[in-house]
């Protein structure tokens, strides 16, 4: 909750001070943007639920499943379906998820149900952005902003519905008087929390939300690698080492394809993207850029 209280701070500042632009809030474009809210918090939920249960390795292992589903979700909907290299990369991810939950001795089948309902609905809301952005013009400011305001009432009758508000209100007046880095880390973690929405956003409005999945699961190369030598609690066994490795290999393949392939596509003057006429992220954009050093 706090995290969205600070999304809406930050693109209200920088719409003040110029620097973002925003379309002023207005109530039809939020009951457009309602289900990307609620699908969003959803998985957000699921996601927190399957990580009480699974270890980080065999999370994130799972999660890499979501690029699977979106390109069934493009097939269904009649866009274009990828490239055979592209899908073989993607076949490489999903075996090795597979391998990795075979070898997974403490195999929990709520926690997999949960990582498996998380990439369910992880898919349906990145899906529903990026028509957000390619149909209704929405940027990433927008929909950062009316992802937080959308989610901030909800959240709030969340937890003081379960109490948990006066549990956490409790822990941070202790926390607050007992360490001087308590604060400063906590408005850390709110900043980078929305900087990590903003760039989810921005990646699947200029990319798609198929990319957006695969790179975004790169950073599960550092956390499954913290989780195996620090956080400790998952049996390594020689399967679930194979399924990991093939799983973020399948992963970092599929990031150079679609690497190499936009390139491709920028160098084309035949090239035209659904979502090219999206408005600009910021006010400064690359032709404003050539329009300013050519005075």
């Amino acid at each position: 909750m706090l995290q969205m209280a600070a999304s809406i701070l930050i693109v209200y500042t920088g719409s003040y001070s110029g620097i973002m632009s925003v379309r002023p809030f207005d109530s039809s474009s939020a009951k457009i943007l309602i289900p990307v809210v609620f699908f969003y918090n959803a998985n957000v939920a699921f996601s927190l639920a399957g990580l009480q249960v699974l270890k980080i390795p065999i999370f994130n292992a799972l999660k890499r499943l979501t690029p699977v589903m979106i390109i069934i979700v493009k097939f269904v909907i009649g866009d274009a379906t990828p490239s055979r290299k592209v899908l073989y990369a993607v076949f490489t991810i999903v075996a090795g998820c597979f391998i990795a939950g075979i070898g997974d001795v403490s195999f929990d089948i709520l926690g997999y149900s949960m990582a498996l309902i998380s990439c369910v609905l992880q898919t349906t809301y990145l899906t529903l952005v990026e028509k957000s952005g390619s149909d209704k013009g929405f940027n990433s400011n927008e929909l950062l902003l009316y992802n937080a305001t959308l989610s901030l009432p909800v959240l709030l009758i969340l937890i003081l519905g379960t109490g948990e508000a006066f549990a956490a209100f409790s822990a941070f007046e202790g926390l607050l008087t007992s360490s001087r880095f308590f604060f400063p880390l906590v408005v850390f973690s709110l900043i980078m929390g929305s900087l990590l929405n903003y760039t989810l956003f921005l990646c699947t409005l200029w990319n798609s939300a198929l990319t957006t999945t695969v790179v975004g699961a790169m950073k599960g190369v550092v956390s499954s690698v913290l989780g195996f030598f620090i956080l400790g609690g998952l049996k390594v066994t020689p399967l679930v080492v194979a399924g990991i490795s093939m799983n973020t290999f399948g992963g970092i393949w599929y990031a150079v394809l679609k690497y190499y392939e936009r390139k491709k596509r920028i160098h084309d003057p035949h090239y035209t993207k659904s979502g090219q006429n999206v408005q600009p992220i910021l006010p400064t954009t690359t032709a404003n850029l050539h329009m300013k050093f050519s005075k």
